[in-house]
């Protein structure tokens, strides 16, 4: 028996099915989409809330998505650097350096 209550034996008939992973997938993409979306805070704080977010969890592929869409949105360069100055307040000189690195090849 595994620690979730499962045995071995009915979670290994499971194994060649791609079904469960592509449900898993596909709520994890939707919960994506609901936190993402405009509430109480606007589309423009959260794009900024992301870019602060991905410079502090050094996701160089998140960060160049997120500065992207922050510029479409009509984002300032000093409002995208401002958000990642508060990731690297609390990240210090490592994050500091990832973004410098990950800015590179802005355009």
């Amino acid at each position: 028996m595994s620690c979730c209550g499962g045995d071995r034996d009915s979670a290994s008939s499971d194994a060649g099915d791609p079904t469960p992973v592509l449900q898993t997938q596909q709520k994890y993409h939707d919960f994506l989409k609901s936190a993402n979306a405009p509430g109480t805070l606007d589309a423009r704080t959260k794009r900024l809330l992301a870019i602060s977010l991905s410079v502090l969890a050094r996701c160089k592929p998140c960060v160049k998505i997120h500065i992207a869409k922050a510029r479409e949105m009509g984002l300032t360069d000093n409002e995208i650097d401002e958000a990642a100055w508060m990731a690297i307040s609390f990240g210090g000189s490592p994050t500091m350096m990832f973004y410098n690195e990950a800015r590179k090849g802005k355009g």
